[in-house]
């Protein structure tokens, strides 16, 4: 299933290039709100719709990626937080029981996977929190496209990127701001 959607998602630039191409004619450039409310529903759609589609595969996928690393987060602290319960649940056993030796084992097993979860819940609300600004950062980027240059086909921010080798081992992109 989680591939299935992956796919489709990854395809998603494509099929609307295809679609646009199809009939022998561009549609009308979309307004503003209608590429905010695309954009808001899901990332890079609003881009694509505008004709960007390289950039709308860019939203997309990150989104995708933040999302699925969000939801694997997730999972995780709820399986530390789990492990958590279960060794409370033997210490009070072992207290109940009068075995000390029982008890603090598991005291030391409890304060472990409540570290663990702790840790796991920061990561699971980074991911959220980063899940979120790339959302905005998608809808700011469909609010900056001016309709006027869709038919140019440049964005309405200055600058260019383009790709840099770093230190003459590692490739990057700049963004390059002209102004």
């Amino acid at each position: 299933m989680k591939r299935a959607l992956l796919c489709i998602l990854l395809l998603l630039p494509g099929l609307a290039t295809a679609a646009t191409l199809e009939g022998g004619y561009l549609p009308e450039t979309p307004s503003s709100s209608e590429v905010l409310i695309k954009s808001a529903l899901l990332p890079g759609l609003g881009q694509i719709e505008q004709g960007r589609t390289g950039r709308g595969a860019i939203w997309a996928g990150g989104a995708t990626v933040l999302a699925l690393a969000t939801f694997h987060s997730h999972m995780e602290y709820r399986s530390a937080a789990q492990d958590y319960n279960n060794a409370e649940d033997r210490y009070r056993s072992a207290i109940a029981e009068g075995d000390a030796d029982a008890a603090l084992a598991q005291f030391s097993r409890m304060k472990h996977h409540n570290e663990l979860a702790e840790d796991r819940y920061g990561t699971r609300r980074l991911l959220e929190i980063t899940l979120l600004t790339w959302w905005a950062g998608n809808l700011v980027d469909a609010w900056l496209f001016e309709d006027g240059d869709a038919a140019e086909g440049h964005a309405a921010l200055p600058g260019r990127i383009e790709p840099v080798l770093l230190r003459g081992e590692a490739a990057g992109l700049a963004w390059t701001l002209d102004f």
